[in-house]
């Protein structure tokens, strides 16, 4: 396995718990002032600032990251980024959460207002954006 690849499986746990400080924001300040009058805005904020983190982590990350790696690389990276957190979600989501699995495929629903998917989307391609802004030999 490339060095990459190792570093990108461990820096995965930097992701979540970015996540899991971002959720605890959301719960502990806006959350309970947003929802009574504007349903899951809050939800939908939180989205919003967990890509913008998750962007800034995964920046530095590659900036910094004293390894070999090429656009093949970051393309898996960000796909195995979006599976171990898809895994976790359900796995947690059903297992501590007591969730059904028709309480946590509702996420899903863009369509409602949901931003989770958009989250995942980000995942998969913020490890390509940052490989372009830092190398600038390819455009989008």
């Amino acid at each position: 396995m490339k060095k990459i690849h190792l570093h990108s499986l461990w820096f995965w746990f930097v992701l979540l718990i970015i996540a899991i400080i971002n959720a605890v924001i959301r719960e502990a300040t806006y959350k309970p002032l947003l929802e009574p009058y504007v349903g899951n805005w809050a939800h939908q904020i939180s989205s919003i600032t967990g890509i913008i983190f998750f962007f800034i982590a995964i920046y530095l990350f590659f900036k910094y990251i004293n390894v070999e790696y090429n656009k093949l690389d970051v393309w898996i990276i960000g796909a195995k980024w979006v599976i171990l957190t898809t895994i976790f979600e359900f796995t947690f989501g059903y297992y501590f959460r007591q969730s059904s699995w028709e309480e946590m495929f509702v996420t899903y629903h863009f369509w409602t207002g949901e931003l989770w998917l958009l989250v995942l989307i980000a995942i998969l391609f913020i490890p390509r954006i940052c490989y372009i802004l830092l190398n600038k030999k390819e455009e989008l």
